[in-house]
């Protein structure tokens, strides 16, 4: 008995899995579950494409042009980048009172549910764009290009709310420019009162220095020091007189002692000369005597040795003196000569040589007096500038703290002034609008066309999406699906020979059930489609912000917005 061949099993490699007839067969099998998906993805789509709005974006083209007058003989108060200068501006006019006002103006977001809500949505159709350099090729050099867009659902209003923006940008940036260039001129007019003020404190503590310590000045050093060797010369010469004058004083002194000595006093006045005696010499020679101790006192104390030796002197001559008037009181009137008065110390004019050696000396006295009183005056000023001179180095050192104040005010001053007259000028250049201003060179006009969204895109889009969501949902069903419909794929899995194959046997009774299900079906799928379509007018009706994401953004350059 032969066995009966054992059929190939699912691991085989002879068999084969359903050809273009087997696929044919499957879509054919799962005609409504491919249909399905295919018309709710494509109705949905098309829905969205039909009943989404149109967003108008309309831009503004607005020109920077640069100061009028070169930088090198104004220099601005605002030198910011351009578009530090525009992230500053939009922080100034995007606020939320500004923005409130104008939507309140033109009537835009009446469905927002707060002011924050409406602020937000108009902050992302607002945006600030500066050209790329290469986009600016033919324009002025030295300017710079900016354009202020906003995207609505009105072609008009986004214009009109376009060009608005425009003249806000233009208007706030002249009006930053004069208040930064009055705000510097009124700081620096404000220091420079402080300085000047500070400056007159320091002048005045400077003069009043100068005036305290006069005379001990270091640019007085030199004249101080010309003074000291004057005076030095000076009392050399008055101690030279001094030197000179006593010594002439000695000598008449010692020429008056030896006309006492060798005139004796016993000879007769006739004999010695007319009216000369020992007594009016002696008494002329104490009298000098007692005026150059009264001079010597001056200088040294009474334990000084020439003091000591001067008074010896006028102890022993007073004696002698005393002893003349007595010898001379004894002898009669006639011979005594004329009479005397005992307190009357000059030698009587009838001698004319001892009245010549009489008024030498008293010159040559008075002349030792005056040079010892020079000598103390000199010495006196000689110690005033040494002291002038020795108070020099500490004053120079005060004075130079002073004046190094002083100067670093007085530099800082003149600084201020410099930089207060160029913020004046550019103050001035902006309020004759001659500085860095905003120009419109394009308003914004009425766009041609929407800027989204791109219907004919999302057509393609829902077209691809539906026929995935067919075939996605065939293939799941395929998978799920574990019972057999061909002879072949029992065979292929099952080790059961297959002895005939029964065609399904449809009654009159299935083929009216049939009908009945797909005319249910066919409402259901109906009444489906109408619900997505809904759902879909729903969703996109006035919905920017969706058209807003479905639109692709374009590359930018460097951009100033809410978004």
């Amino acid at each position: 008995m032969n066995s009966m061949p054992t059929p190939p099993t699912a691991y085989d490699e002879t068999a084969k899995g359903p050809g273009l007839s087997g696929l044919l067969e499957i879509l054919r099998r799962r005609r409504m579950l491919a249909v399905l998906p295919f018309l709710f993805v494509l109705t949905a789509a098309v829905s969205l494409a039909v009943f989404l709005p149109s967003l108008w974006t309309a831009r503004s083209l607005v020109l920077v042009n640069r100061q009028a007058i070169p930088e090198r003989y104004v220099t601005p108060t605002v030198q910011a980048d351009i578009e530090a200068r525009l992230l500053t501006l939009s922080q100034e006019i995007l606020t939320p009172e500004r923005l409130t006002q104008i939507a309140r103006q033109y009537g835009l977001y009446r469905n927002a549910r707060s002011t924050d809500d409406l602020v937000d949505r108009m902050r992302k159709d607002i945006r600030i764009e500066l050209m790329d350099q290469r986009e600016q090729r033919g324009r002025e050099s030295r300017s710079f290009l900016f354009t202020v867009s906003y995207t609505a659902a009105n072609p008009v209003v986004a214009a009109r709310v376009a060009n608005t923006l425009s003249s806000l940008y233009i208007e706030e940036n002249g009006r930053q420019r004069e208040q930064a260039a009055a705000s510097t001129s009124e700081f620096l007019g404000t220091q420079l009162r402080d300085l000047r003020e500070k400056l007159q404190t320091q002048e005045r503590q400077i003069t009043a220095y100068k005036e305290k310590n006069l005379g001990e000045l270091p640019e007085q050093k030199d004249v101080n020091l010309r003074t000291l060797e004057r005076l030095q010369q000076q009392l050399q010469l008055a101690h030279e007189n001094n030197r000179r004058a006593t010594e002439r004083r000695q000598m008449l002194t010692n020429a008056l002692g030896e006309i006492d000595t060798t005139v004796p006093s016993t000879v007769s006045p006739s004999a010695a000369g007319p009216s000369v005696t020992p007594a009016d010499t002696a008494a002329a020679r104490l009298n000098l005597l007692r005026q150059e101790l009264a001079m010597t006192q001056t200088r040294f104390s009474d334990r000084y040795p020439d003091v000591v030796q001067l008074k010896e002197q006028i102890r022993v001559l007073e004696a002698k003196v005393e002893a003349e008037k007595q010898a001379a009181a004894a002898l009669p009137k006639a011979v005594a000569g004329p009479k005397r008065v005992g307190r009357d110390l000059r030698v009587p004019p009838e001698n004319a040589y001892v009245a010549s050696l009489m008024t030498q000396l008293d010159q040559a006295t008075v002349e030792a007096k005056t040079s010892a009183e020079e000598i103390r005056g000199i010495n006196g000023q000689i110690a005033f500038y040494t002291r002038r001179l020795e108070n020099t180095p500490k004053h120079e050192q005060e004075l130079a703290i002073l004046t190094r104040d002083y100067d670093t005010s007085k530099e800082l001053f003149k600084s201020l002034l410099t930089k207060r007259g160029e913020a004046d000028m550019a103050s001035e250049l902006e309020l004759r609008q001659k500085g860095e201003n905003f120009r419109v060179i394009e308003p914004a006009r009425l766009p041609e066309r929407p800027a989204g969204p791109n219907r004919f895109r999302l057509l393609l889009v829902g077209l691809a999406l539906a026929l995935g969501a067919s075939g996605a949902a065939v293939v799941l069903a395929e998978q799920v699906d574990t019972s057999f419909r061909r002879v072949d794929e029992i065979r292929s899995t099952l080790p059961l020979p297959v002895l005939s194959a029964i065609p399904r046997i449809t009654t009159e009774q299935d083929r009216v059930r049939t009908l009945r299900q797909r005319r249910w079906a066919t409402a259901a799928v109906g009444f489906g489609l109408v619900v997505v379509a809904g759902t879909s007018f729903v969703i996109a009706h006035d919905n920017q912000g969706l058209v807003t994401l479905l639109t692709p953004s374009a590359p930018q350059t460097a951009t100033t917005s809410g978004r």
